[in-house]
């Protein structure tokens, strides 16, 4: 009973991201009349946005523990959190129980600017253009912000995208292990 209340949540959650993105879609072209083929890379580069966001306000760095060594007299560090140290202990612990709200908070503003950037910058050179053009250039649009976040993934080390690579076991080892030793 367990898996299929799972499943249909797991179901809800994915058919309501399919839906904010068509109506994304639907929005975009009934108010502008674009063929916006970018949508679900914006969709991305606020995801990632969000999770960086949440990245950083979980920084941590490591501190030597005044309660002196373990049980091999090493030294003891602690991870001290830089929100604790910036806002203090309550407001940090606050700003810790609500890292995903506060990361959606914080990304909508850059969001608005990357889409006003996007649109006066280069969709608006497009709206009295047939939509093969608009197409075109949304698409190719959308490949380029694809591939800055694969750099901003590099760049970042994010574990979102080390997820995905690992998704895919057999054996203890991941399909490129298995590739790399032969198998």
């Amino acid at each position: 009973m367990d898996a299929i209340l799972l499943q249909i949540l797991n179901g809800l959650d994915k058919g309501s991201a399919y839906a904010l993105i068509a109506l994304g879609l639907t929005l975009i072209f009934g108010t502008l009349g674009v063929v916006n083929f970018a949508h679900g890379a914006l969709f991305m580069i606020g995801a990632f946005c969000a999770v960086t966001f949440s990245q950083i306000l979980t920084l941590s760095h490591k501190a030597l523990e005044p309660s002196g060594t373990d049980f091999l007299g090493n030294p003891k560090f602690a991870d001290i959190l830089y929100v604790n140290q910036w806002f203090g202990e309550t407001t940090g612990a606050w700003m810790l129980d609500w890292t995903v709200p506060l990361s959606i908070l914080f990304t909508i503003p850059v969001m608005i600017a990357i889409g006003v950037i996007m649109e006066r910058g280069l969709i608006k050179h497009f709206y009295n253009r047939p939509h093969a053009d608009q197409i075109l250039v949304t698409f190719g649009l959308a490949i380029v912000l694809g591939e800055l976040i694969k750099y901003w993934e590099e760049l970042l080390g994010s574990s979102a995208g080390r997820q995905r690579v690992g998704s895919c076991r057999r054996e203890g080892a991941t399909r490129d292990q298995r590739n790399e030793k032969g198998g």
